[in-house]
């Protein structure tokens, strides 16, 4: 980091000092070149971060929705035999009330609205007041994206979600809207043909769009409008629809500190030797501070991207590359726990409460985990944890100390609450050629079978083994 910053800092100090001597000498203009084209690679950086943000904040809403898509339950009480009252509490109300989603419509296998739900709070704004066909209209062609998609061979064992979604403008409402397959998980039921029911949802963005987008990316000057109403010397990224169909565009002020350098430096090409060395010394020490910002927020940047905003923990953009490290030196548990009675607290004291509750597991999941141990948020409130060097004995001993932590009494804001845990466990052997996805989702079936059992249970996957369970407590 050292070296990357005096290389940046000399790359912008650099142009401005030769200005000032080639403009003494009479050979004005020449750096300008080489000013534009580090400025360019800083704009072409900041895009590439930005997009990449955005894509991870989609993925996250869509993986929080597989908790009610990807249910045997749900196509047994939706496609094999549709259950108005069982899809109105299960899916409408308890989407709406558990998570940030708005708007829920159910499509059958034919796309037809069986049911829909609009959260009362959001009825009147000009995006859900058109009703529920107009909505479902304007997810028609992530619907028929999820229909492709379903085609497709599937794996064994439990799906993959398949899901899609876009952020769609209606005047100044903006709303990421997402359709996803209905999916059994462990094939008690099946769809009666060849398509399963699909979910359309709603998730508001509160404000406006730009200040939600520059506020979390930490963009300065953002707005939002049309591909064409946008400066070509503004960073740009392309985000959303708008109602009349046209690309609709973030854009931000673009950081230029190699020019706003040079600028501010060329008054000293008047000054005498005395002045310049003076001048020199100015920009100098502004360099410094401006590589030292901009380090700085592409620090920010990286952070955001790579760790969950709620709880601070690393998020599954960096599980693969901990898992590719940790299992090629020695042997591994991969963990997955999911909070039993999160949503049970969520339903009774709200959104709030649900998110101080997550940023307390996580904190007890961190100082309880063993040094070295990697914890992860998976979405919702599901969690993982990579365990390197570690028997079977001492990785199941381990979950037993944290499932007895998470079960310990909460003291939130709205009172006291208590929750579990249940673990599943997937053994990787050292120098095993098996994936980090193949791993996770051992851990993961292993982690249904302990949900089946009950609150507070430990399943664990060995090895290319059968599943073996393992109480935690009892």
């Amino acid at each position: 980091m050292a070296v990357a910053t005096r290389f940046t800092h000399f790359k912008l100090v650099g142009p401005a000092i030769i200005a000032i001597a080639l403009l003494i000498a009479g050979l004005a203009a020449i750096p300008y070149f080489g000013v534009a084209q580090l400025d360019a690679k800083i704009r072409n950086r900041e895009e590439t971060l930005v997009k990449r943000n955005i894509s991870i904040w989609v993925s996250d809403v869509e993986f929080a929705l597989t908790a009610w898509t990807i249910w045997d339950e749900s196509i047994a009480r939706i496609d094999n035999s549709f259950d108005a009252e069982w899809a109105d509490r299960n899916i409408g109300a308890s989407l709406i009330g558990t998570s940030r989603t708005r708007f829920a419509a159910i499509l059958d296998p034919e796309d037809r609205i069986i049911y829909s739900k609009i959260a009362d709070e959001v009825a009147e704004r000009p995006f859900f007041a058109r009703g529920s066909k107009s909505v479902v209209t304007g997810a028609r062609a992530l619907v028929d994206k999820v229909r492709a998609e379903e085609k497709a061979p599937k794996k064994a064992g439990i799906p993959d979600p398949i899901a899609f979604s876009k952020i769609e403008v209606l005047g100044s409402d903006a709303v990421l809207l997402t359709a996803s397959l209905f999916q059994p998980d462990f094939k008690t039921s099946t769809p009666r043909g060849s398509r399963a029911p699909v979910l359309v949802s709603a998730v508001p963005i509160a404000g406006s769009l730009q200040a939600f987008l520059g506020d979390r990316f930490l963009l300065d000057a953002a707005a939002v409008g049309p591909l064409g109403s946008v400066a070509p010397d503004r960073s740009r990224v392309e985000i959303a629809v708008g109602e009349d169909g046209r690309t609709e565009v973030l854009s931000w002020r673009s950081p230029t500190p190699a020019r706003d350098l040079l600028l501010q430096s060329l008054p000293l090409v008047a000054t005498v030797a005395v002045v310049l060395v003076i001048g020199g010394a100015a920009a100098v020490w502004s360099s410094r501070r401006t590589v030292a910002s901009l380090l700085d927020a592409e620090r920010q940047m990286r952070h955001a991207a790579t760790h969950d905003f709620l709880t601070g923990l690393a998020n599954r953009s960096l599980i693969d590359t901990e898992f590719a490290r940790l299992s090629g030196s020695g042997r591994l548990s991969v963990v997955c726990l999911d909070l039993d009675g999160f949503k049970l607290v969520n339903d009774r004291h709200g959104h709030a409460a649900g998110d101080e509750l997550l940023r307390e597991v996580s904190r007890r999941l961190e100082t309880g985990s063993r040094e070295g141990d990697l914890v992860f948020r998976l979405g919702g409130d599901e969690f993982a944890i990579l365990m390197p060097s570690v028997s079977e004995k001492e990785a199941v001993r381990s979950c037993r100390t944290l499932s007895s932590s998470l079960s310990a009494p909460y003291s939130l804001a709205c009172g006291q609450v208590t929750i579990g845990a249940s673990f599943g466990l997937a053994d990787v052997a050292e120098n095993n050629a098996e994936s980090c996805a193949s791993a996770l989702r051992r851990a993961d079936e292993a982690l249904y079978a302990a949900k089946r059992k009950g609150r507070g249970n430990i399943f664990v996957v060995p090895q290319r083994s059968t599943i073996q369970a393992v109480r935690s407590f009892g």
